[in-house]
């Protein structure tokens, strides 16, 4: 298995930048989730960037915070020049969720390209295939990811959920799908390197910090 830094270095920059973003989302105490949007006619140029702030209440031109509306991806879409993002791929360290889904077919996104999954989302699929409109404006999808980085990309939102919901159905499904990474969660609330890492460390840092822990759990 490759190396934390020998997979970040791989890492093409669309991806680099999203989780730098959700890295950053994570430190400043939100789900953890980053997105980017890119243009894949352009050398896939990267567009604009977002992401989530949900416990944010700074207000910014063009940004979202301080409430749950405040998704990486809309973050990601609300700095957008354009009328729409036709053509355009969505980059994001989570799964869309079901608002953020909406919003890439209502924008006419070409592609979403996700790091971790969503179980909460499930089977969402099928609902957007059950309506003409939703079916002829759902983006292709891949998810290229599997092992330690698409566990520390579901790590870092689900340490919020398990901090923020205790006893809530969120908590209780995300331990019940990932037992492994709820385990190392709790640890790391012990952890005072991570705690370093989380307080001034970069995202190739914290993913090599917990790079062998999520290898053995992937």
């Amino acid at each position: 298995m490759s190396s934390a830094t020998e997979t970040w270095k791989g890492l093409s920059l669309p991806w680099q930048v999203a989780f730098e973003e959700a890295w950053a989302s994570f430190r400043a105490g939100n789900f953890g989730v980053g997105a980017v949007v890119t243009d894949p006619a352009a050398e896939n140029a990267i567009v604009t960037v977002g992401r989530n702030r949900v416990m944010q209440t700074q207000r910014a031109p063009r940004t979202l915070s301080g409430n749950m509306t405040a998704h990486a991806e809309m973050n990601a879409f609300a700095e957008l020049d354009t009328f729409d993002a036709e053509g355009l791929h969505l980059y994001t360290t989570l799964e869309p969720c079901l608002m953020c889904a909406a919003a890439a077919m209502q924008l006419k996104v070409a592609h979403v390209h996700y790091a971790g999954v969503d179980e909460f989302y499930a089977g969402m699929s099928d609902v957007w295939a059950s309506a003409p409109v939703t079916a002829a404006r759902t983006p292709g999808s891949t998810m290229p990811f599997d092992g330690p980085l698409a566990a520390f990309a579901r790590l870092l939102p689900m340490a919020f959920t398990l901090d923020q919901f205790p006893g809530r159905s969120a908590e209780q499904l995300a331990r019940s799908e990932h037992p492994g990474l709820a385990k190392l969660i709790d640890r790391l609330r012990e952890d005072t390197v991570w705690a370093e890492i989380r307080q001034a460390g970069t995202c190739h840092r914290a993913l090599g910090h917990l790079w062998d822990d999520l290898a053995a759990i992937a």
